[in-house]
């Protein structure tokens, strides 16, 4: 496979969803809005062996860093999301508060406003300490690629927001995008409540589609960039750890990136990645048990194929 296919996909992901279709073992074709844009290899695409919806992995990006972000931020811990809070108020925006790894942006929403958003199809999440700020931090999100955008307050709040952002030009097409108020009606009243409701409504969206497949940017990026082995997960059985569509690149320079679920199952297949790069192979499938029983004697059960295929 050529390194073109994750540089088209990169950019590709940048505007939406892909589809991604693959017959093995070695052709790959991408598409977008149903119309084809890549292929690599030959074959029948309307019967692909494997047809997946790709998007980037959630990265939530915060405006506001009160008690509800606090707590969106602590939940996402837990489910291992990528979180960015912005906030220009250093007494609650500070490592004491958000310790669970979240880049924190300390800056005036003026400023930050200026730029051109740096983020990577996020899915915004707006709790500002007043409407003025919301509604710039809404008026800047709808400008720029994003997966989701949301926006704490009341109907009326929303309402008001809404008409005077329309006196600025933006359509009611673009505002129906919006989930406002933000979260699933479940009755949330804690902020914990209020995280849980948010959060299940970004699950809700990014698991819209069977079959999904979640993949971080940056890996596509250093993916894209080296020479190496990719092993992505085709089929999957049982309860295995990782989903299909879970990949991992090793580099001639011996760089690992992604995962594949960890433990043996990941050793041995950056074990065999090392051989294929010695001898020189193309692509294979290699199917592993992940049971006490098997070959790699895990506990974690359920088992998995791997197709490695070389990129250069």
């Amino acid at each position: 496979m050529h390194k073109e296919s994750y540089s088209t996909l990169y950019s590709l992901l940048q505007k939406g969803d892909v589809e991604r279709r693959t017959i093995f073992p070695s052709s790959v074709a991408l598409y977008q809005n149903g119309k084809l844009i890549y292929k690599e290899g030959d074959g029948d695409w309307e019967n692909p062996d494997l047809k997946e919806t790709i998007k980037a992995e959630p990265h939530l990006v915060i405006f506001g860093a009160g008690h509800v972000s606090k707590a969106i931020s602590e939940v996402a811990a837990v489910l291992e999301m990528k979180v960015t809070v912005i906030d220009e108020r250093e007494e609650v925006l500070n490592r004491e508060r958000f310790n669970h790894g979240e880049e924190l942006i300390l800056e005036p929403y003026s400023s930050f406003h200026s730029k051109k958003s740096p983020f990577f199809r996020p899915y915004y999440i707006i709790l500002t300490h007043g409407h003025v700020y919301d509604r710039a931090c809404l008026e800047w999100c709808l400008k720029s690629n994003y997966s989701y955008i949301g926006m704490i307050g009341s109907k009326g709040k929303v309402a008001t927001t809404f008409a005077l952002l329309k006196e600025k030009g933006i359509t009611d097409e673009e505002l129906k995008n919006v989930h406002a108020p933000i979260g699933l009606p479940i009755g949330a009243v804690t902020p914990g409540e209020i995280a849980i409701s948010i959060l299940s409504e970004i699950i809700g969206v990014f698991r819209d589609t069977k079959n999904t497949v979640t993949l971080d940017p940056s890996y596509l990026r250093k993916a894209m960039d080296d020479k190496g082995i990719s092993a992505r997960i085709v089929e999957k059985r049982g309860s295995a750890p990782r989903a299909v569509g879970s990949e991992i690149f090793i580099s001639e320079t011996g760089c690992v990136y992604g995962t594949v679920g960890g433990g043996r199952v990941e050793k041995e297949t950056i074990e065999e990645a090392k051989r294929m790069l010695e001898k020189g192979e193309e692509s294979k499938i290699i199917h592993y048990n992940l049971s006490a029983k098997g070959d790699l004697n895990m506990i974690c059960g359920g088992d998995v194929s791997i197709l490695f295929s070389k990129m250069e």
